[in-house]
């Protein structure tokens, strides 16, 4: 048998008082489950705003991991939706437009077709389509709401970079009467403005491209060919001196020819498409200056943390 030194007596005597002073005590099965889930709801809190703060600081693969991580501890809380927002969020933000599609559909799939997280999940996925290039599906979610100011105006964009000026200006005209902010009023004049004058650019001439092609090279550097044009130019000129020294063979005469006449046919012909590229840089500018990102700031839950959703739910 192990005996205590009795020297050590009073020290484990204040322990154990010390002991069984910092237990609590549970007088009811109700007040222990009461304890555990105020402790279970701290740590929601904690994993949301740790998912808040990994978007936050751009760390989209990480909030992704967390987010799932979420769906998988609590995968009945109603919040689950937004949390599937924020994952496709991130994804659109890592410009993986496949799987951002498919986190809004699965958010919409989740939701009532009424409720701001469906409406919110369809604007990003109509925006998506622009950025691929969809104009088809844009014009068609207009249609499916024709009453609701952001797929107007993500139609518009459509026909703005389909070079539809007349049905691109239509479509801002209504925004502006359904939208009632200053900052989308300013947004709305300055696309009306470029579409007005997206019709008034100044466009090459046929007639002219033609004179110029009389110098070598002229009528590209024209069209703002830069590269045909210098090499129209170095081509004709070698071939002439090669000419003026004499050396009339076929194949230097039948090369000098079709190279410069080559170049004529070639800058006469390609003007129309020169006039294009013209409006379509035009219009990839005034897109990049007043683009549609700047419309999808619409008020919803989705621009709330998710901690902060959380507490209004």
């Amino acid at each position: 048998m192990i005996r205590i030194p009795v020297i050590l007596l009073p020290f484990l005597l204040v322990s154990l008082l010390q002991l069984a002073k910092g237990q609590k005590e549970y007088h009811s099965v109700e007040e222990i489950e009461r304890e555990w889930k105020e402790y279970t709801s701290f740590q929601r809190d904690e994993l949301l705003s740790f998912c808040d703060f990994l978007f936050q600081e751009e760390y989209y693969e990480r909030t992704i991991l967390a987010c799932f991580r979420y769906t998988f501890l609590y995968p009945e809380d109603e919040i689950v939706p937004l949390v599937y927002y924020k994952i496709a969020r991130s994804y659109e933000e890592m410009e993986n437009i496949g799987l951002a599609e498919e986190y809004f559909q699965q958010v919409q799939s989740m939701v009532l077709p009424n409720s701001s997280e469906y409406r919110a999940a369809g604007y990003r996925l109509t925006f998506l389509s622009l950025q691929k290039g969809d104009y088809l599906a844009v014009h068609q979610a207009m249609l499916a709401d024709s009453l609701d100011p952001y797929f107007i105006v993500f139609d518009g964009y459509a026909y703005f970079m389909e070079l539809k000026w007349a049905k691109a200006k239509e479509d801002f005209q209504l925004c502006q009467q359904r939208f009632k902010t200053l900052k989308y009023d300013r947004l709305l004049k300055r696309l009306i403005r470029g579409c007005e004058e997206a019709t008034d650019l100044p466009v090459k001439n046929r007639q002219f491209a033609g004179m110029l092609s009389v110098i070598p090279g002229g009528g590209r550097a024209y069209l703002s060919d830069w590269i045909p044009a210098t090499g129209t130019f170095v081509a004709s000129l070698g071939l002439g001196l090669r000419l003026m020294d004499g050396n009339w063979r076929f194949f230097t005469v039948a090369g000098f020819i079709a190279v410069y006449g080559g170049s004529i046919w070639g800058s006469i012909s390609d003007v129309d498409f020169a006039n294009k590229q013209t409006i379509v840089r035009y219009a990839k500018w005034l897109d990049r200056r007043f683009g549609p990102e700047n419309f999808l700031d619409f008020p919803s839950r989705q621009t709330f943390t998710l901690l902060e959703a959380s507490s209004v739910t």
